[in-house]
């Protein structure tokens, strides 16, 4: 079974001069998105790292309005999404998202590394092709 890795990163967070403002919004934003998108989300979205998140989600799903409801929620904010589609090693979901592992995640943090590094907004990486 495949799954969708989704981790958001706030462009250069570091210079924000409203920095902790942000992080409660975001905070709140990810309570939202997880009770509004529940269906399809398998482990919550949670701050991961600073100003970093990320969720598990079902696959297939539209995850496109996920990030659409983050760039509504933060619109001054710009971020950086990778995602990642492909299995998950651990499928005990009680545990948080950052504690589970497989290519899903890998492939997620591989876009998401590759979107920093070429400034690109979004970047996908799939396990098959033949399934999108």
């Amino acid at each position: 079974m495949s799954y969708c890795t989704l981790i958001c990163d706030i462009k250069s967070s570091r210079k924000l001069k409203n920095r902790e403002e942000i992080q409660y919004k975001i905070i709140n934003m990810l309570k939202i998105v997880n009770e509004n998108f529940k269906d399809i989300i398998v482990s919550p979205f949670i701050i991961t790292i600073g100003d970093e998140w990320q969720g598990l989600l079902k696959y297939p799903c539209d995850y496109k309005e996920i990030i659409l409801f983050f760039k509504k929620s933060i619109p001054d904010i710009k971020f950086y999404t990778g995602i990642g589609i492909g299995n998950v090693y651990i499928h005990n979901f009680e545990l948080t998202v950052n504690q589970l592992d497989g290519p899903s995640f890998y492939r997620a943090r591989d876009a998401l590394k590759y979107a920093k590094r070429n400034k690109l907004p979004l970047v996908i990486l799939f396990d098959d092709w033949d399934n999108i």
